[in-house]
């Protein structure tokens, strides 16, 4: 008989995942993100200090669609 293996399960990948992140904050010694929403804006904010030209034109035209729909 032969085993086949196909890879770790979703559980599985995600405690994987929620390690890799803790290991990863705790090397850095930075506190953890608390959620989504404390991610996506650390996200932003370095991607907003790699390429700031490009992040006041897409904040630009944010600001403009937001204003259009009132």
């Amino acid at each position: 008989m032969t085993d086949v293996s196909v890879g770790p399960s979703a559980g599985e990948a995600r405690i994987q995942s929620a390690a890799d992140e803790a290991y990863r904050v705790l090397a850095r010694d930075e506190p953890a993100p608390a959620d989504a929403t404390t991610r996506f804006l650390e996200t932003l904010r370095a991607r907003t200090r790699e390429a700031p030209l490009q992040a006041l034109a897409v904040a630009f035209l944010l600001g403009v669609m937001l204003r259009r729909r009132r």
